[in-house]
């Protein structure tokens, strides 16, 4: 059973980074010969985010629907620092119960202004998570580790603005089982929103 998660989780990885990848080769190469695209000094975004939650050794998973939002700050035209803040409900639980998770992590990234058209970036973020649940009138909350490795595509379409297309990553979080003991589940989260660009490097 639990190969057959990994397996699972590997192969959604996998087609996420297939997709990344035809999207960036496809892409790319009609804005070849575009200017470098400018690098501003503030980029904010607000996204809606899905989450593919793995049930750490109990089987199975959760679909969760959500937001998420980042500040970076671009220390040149390749290196930032980003600040993520996400938000994510549930869906599918039991009549009575309702949950959401939590994210807040922090981390470099790097981000491709080869072309004016379209900026591909790769960033690794750490941080912590939250669950909370609600049941019968009775609240429990838990706190836990949390990563996310991935990357994304903004399209700029003026200055100060830019739709970002994609943005895939491997969530990881770590919150204990019912029973105390410590387990780790391996999700994933893509996102899609706008970014909004302001200041200049």
């Amino acid at each position: 059973m639990k190969n057959n998660r990994w397996t699972d989780q590997l192969r959604i990885a996998k087609r996420i980074a297939v997709l990344a990848g035809f999207l960036i080769g496809t892409v790319t190469p009609a804005f070849g010969q575009q200017a470098t695209a400018a690098t501003p000094q503030f980029e904010t975004s607000a996204s809606y985010s899905f989450v593919r939650a793995s049930a750490a050794d109990a089987g199975g998973g959760f679909n969760l629907n959500g937001g998420s939002a980042t500040v970076a700050y671009n220390f040149s035209d390749r290196f930032a620092v980003v600040a993520d803040i996400g938000a994510y409900r549930f869906s599918g639980l039991p009549s009575g119960l309702t949950s959401t998770m939590y994210t807040y992590m922090f981390g470099p990234r790097v981000t491709f202004r080869r072309w004016s058209r379209v900026v591909p970036f790769a960033q690794v973020l750490l941080g912590g998570g939250r669950l909370n649940a609600n049941a019968g009138g009775v609240d429990a909350g838990e706190n836990g580790f949390a990563m996310a490795v991935g990357g994304g595509l903004d399209v700029p379409f003026h200055r100060h603005f830019a739709i970002r297309v994609i943005q895939a990553e491997y969530l990881m979080t770590r919150f204990d089982r019912v029973d105390g003991s410590s387990a780790t589940q391996n999700d994933v989260r893509i996102s899609a929103g706008l970014v909004l660009r302001f200041g200049s490097r």
